[in-house]
Formats: structure tokens, C-alpha cells, sequence
């Protein structure tokens, strides 16, 4: 299997996670590409240009992270990665994640653009409603342990953006989250995927 990211995608970066923590590093190839480039080899196999792609081995193309995590999840069953309808609680909470990245990503991108292009109607919006997940991830903190859960890798990988958004301040106000935090980073698999700066 071939694994298309790329080091500062906060999705691609959940999909090489679990690849990591389910064991499968020895059968996926990962390779680094560009994106929002004309020319990027990943053309060649998505034509959404977005990490993370799979490739699997009979050369079918998968997109989107959580349907990527499915199938590696199919590679080792005695880690139960993503959740099930066994699970309502980490279904539910992988929806929040996901909603709380998908936010913190807008914003980043929207805080890209030229400043006279920025909009701040939208800027607000992601503010406010990253700082409605904070606090809701503050009061369920007390069911958040320290495995290797889909909503896990997505709420850290969302957290590990911190320094594109430093003016939400989120770790003085959401000290026990920071520490949740930092314990799941220091997961091996966490560690070698840290974006680059």
C-alpha cells in the first residue's frame, strides 16, 4: 500500500498515525507530496489533490482520513481504532473532533490569505466555535484516556496546530486538556509525525 501526505496536513498526519499505532508501517509505503501543485505526482492518483490518499494493494484508491483509518483498521482487529455502533460515546466524539479540526483548519487557511483578504466574519465563526469544542472537550475530559482512538488521533492532531493559532490561548485557560494533551503526544507515533515548522 502507498500512503500520499503530506508533513503539515492535520489529516494526512491522523492517517499515519494509525498506521503506526495498528502496526501496518511495514506494508504501507508513505510518500511525501505536494499539494495545490499543477504538476504533484498525487494528480496522478486523486483528482482532489488531497492527503491523505491511499493506494491499496490492488490499486484502488481511497480519500478522506476516517475512510482510510476504516480500512487499515481491517488489518489488525485486536485494535479496535475507530468506533463502532458498539460505541455511541466515541462515534459522537468523533464527529466533534472531526468538526473541531475541520473549524481550526478554515481558520488557518483563512488567516493565510492576504489581510485585506481575510475575512473576519468567517475568522470569528471558527474562533467561537473552536472555543465551544475547547470547552466541551474540558468537561468530557474525565472520559478521555490515553489510547489510540480515531477521535484521540483527531483531537491531537487538531491541538498539535496550536502554534497557526496562537491567539486562542487555549492551553492557559484549558491547563488539564494541555496536559491530556502533551501525555498523548508523547505516543512514538505522535512524535514522528510532529508537522514541520
Amino acid at each position: 500500500m502507498r500512503l500520499f501526505y503530506t508533513p503539515n496536513s492535520p489529516y494526512a498526519r491522523i492517517a499515519r498515525v494509525a498506521a503506526l499505532e495498528l502496526n501496518l508501517s511495514n506494508r504501507i509505503d508513505m510518500q511525501k507530496v505536494t499539494v495545490r501543485d499543477p504538476n504533484s505526482v498525487l494528480l496522478n492518483y486523486n483528482p482532489t489533490g488531497k492527503v491523505p490518499t491511499l493506494v491499496t494493494d490492488d490499486e484502488f484508491i481511497l480519500s478522506e482520513t476516517r475512510i482510510i483509518c476504516v480500512y487499515l483498521n481491517h488489518f489488525n482487529n485486536e485494535i479496535k481504532l475507530v468506533a463502532d455502533i458498539s460505541n455511541s460515546f466515541l462515534q459522537h466524539l468523533e464527529g466533534i473532533t472531526n468538526g473541531f479540526l475541520d473549524g481550526i483548519a478554515v481558520w488557518v487557511r483563512e488567516r493565510r490569505r492576504p489581510l485585506n483578504e481575510q475575512s473576519p466574519g468567517i475568522i470569528e465563526l471558527e474562533h467561537s466555535r473552536a472555543l465551544r469544542c475547547l470547552d466541551y472537550f474540558n468537561k468530557i475530559l474525565d472520559k478521555l484516556d490515553q489510547s489510540p482512538k480515531l477521535a484521540h488521533l483527531t483531537l491531537s492532531s487538531a491541538l498539535g496546530l496550536e502554534n497557526r493559532f496562537p491567539e486562542l490561548q487555549w492551553r492557559q485557560k484549558y491547563p488539564k486538556l494541555a496536559r491530556w494533551y502533551d501525555e498523548f503526544s508523547r505516543r512514538p507515533s505522535m512524535r514522528s509525525t510532529i508537522p514541520e515548522s
